[in-house]
């Protein structure tokens, strides 16, 4: 199970220009340096509120990223020496008391995420200026001393691996995908329909422990190849309609990568990646963290690179067809200009009144009978003086179609 991790963030653009630092915060472990042998492997990104209500939410990012560390490994060492005996015995252990202990672990991160809030407040009071943009029923509150926590709230997204299950714990926004093993991607852990554009859930929400949306899976079940994990500075560039399937390809790219260039040159262009979303894109705070087993990935390398090729074969079979209704529409409304062309051309044709002849008077002394005959063969051998009535009617010609 040679899993690697990598954790980017970068600051938002927008968040620059109005003097803000960032308020995401990634992290990954181990770190890949060799020294750690760990039955974890985990990937962790929390993204502070970008709210004047929530002045210190790049610290609650912080130290929601910091007490979900520490609290999954004590999670994990805990649960192993007895828990997984059994559950590899088959004995009483089932997969519904693995989601209550993940349950647990959830409020126990919470409330160490509460702890750490109120020491920070405590040793670092707020000013009066810290309230200047807040709105006034949370100036209020906060003046009372209450609801002190709304202050550092932020979102949270967890991914743990270890060799006998793994599981994703998800509170707010941003996007929790995983590439299974067969070669496709999902997002297991349910979405927060009350997550809706700026709306987001938060740690600090009162109901937070309770609405935290969790998955778990046995390692039996199949454990994934990659998980990735992103703030909502990554998934917001992405239409509302069809978002997941924008973030799937995009995810397939870094696998292949992860392939064709190893890890150590993905992972700096991911951070590059990470930089133009956050700069040239939505222009918020971006993070992109994950996990991925290297040895599985390139053999799933095959699987992901022809879903490339029937992607851009379909892509292509669609803009000629596209081309092609262009082209018969473009076609159509050529043949309505012509017809109506035709159509005004007949309409003034029927409408025009023929111009009676001249009446000519033979030149005195002529006889009338041989003037007629001359007259007859001075008309049979010069054409009218518009040069066009003589030919018949006007009918458009091929040129002019061309033109038109």
């Amino acid at each position: 199970m040679p899993y690697k991790g990598f954790s980017v963030t970068e600051t938002g653009i927008s968040h620059t220009k109005h003097g803000k630092g960032c308020e995401d915060f990634s992290l990954h472990y181990p770190p890949n340096d060799g020294k750690i042998k760990s039955l974890v492997s985990l990937a962790i990104v929390a993204d502070g509120h970008g709210d004047d209500n929530c002045f210190r939410s790049a610290k609650g990012a912080e130290f929601a990223a910091i007490a979900t560390k520490d609290a999954v490994i004590e999670f994990v060492d805990q649960l192993r020496p007895g828990l997984l005996q059994r559950m590899q015995k088959k004995e009483w252990f089932s997969k519904e008391m693995l989601e209550k202990y993940i349950h647990d672990l959830v409020k126990h991160i919470i409330a160490v995420w509460h702890g750490k809030a109120e020491d920070d407040y405590t040793n670092n009071p707020f000013a009066d200026t810290d309230l200047a943009n807040v709105a006034d029923k949370y100036r209020k509150r906060y003046s009372e001393g209450k609801d002190l926590h709304h202050i550092y709230g932020t979102t949270l997204i967890v991914a743990a691996i270890t060799k006998d299950y793994w599981f994703g714990i998800h509170i707010g926004d941003g996007r929790f995908t995983a590439l299974c093993p067969d070669g496709s991607f999902a997002q297991p852990v349910p979405w927060d329909d009350r997550c809706y554009l700026n709306v987001t859930t938060s740690i600090c929400d009162d109901d937070a422990a309770e609405t935290a949306r969790i998955y778990y899976a046995l390692a039996s079940e199949g454990l994934p190849i990659a998980v990735f994990l992103c703030s909502d500075g990554v998934d917001d560039n992405y239409p509302i309609e069809g978002n997941e399937q924008h973030l799937y390809r995009l995810y397939r790219t870094i696998a292949l990568t992860f392939v064709e260039d190893g890890f150590d040159s993905t992972c700096g262009q991911i951070k590059d990646l990470a930089n133009s979303f956050a700069t040239k894109g939505k222009g918020d705070d971006t993070s992109i963290v994950g996990i991925i087993d290297m040895e599985a990935v390139k053999w799933i390398a095959p699987v992901l690179q022809k879903q490339v090729d029937n992607e851009k074969a379909e892509a292509e079979k669609a803009a000629d067809k596209k081309a092609e209704a262009e082209r018969l529409e473009a076609a159509k409304i050529e043949a309505e200009k012509v017809k109506e062309i035709k159509k005004a051309g007949t309409e003034k044709a029927a409408t025009k009144t023929p111009e009676p002849d001249a009446v000519k008077r033979p030149p005195a002394g002529t006889n009338p009978a041989e003037a007629d005959t001359a007259g007859n063969v001075k008309s049979q051998n010069k054409p009218d003086s518009d040069g066009i009535e003589s030919y018949g009617s006007f009918e458009p010609c091929g040129k002019i179609d061309i033109i038109i």
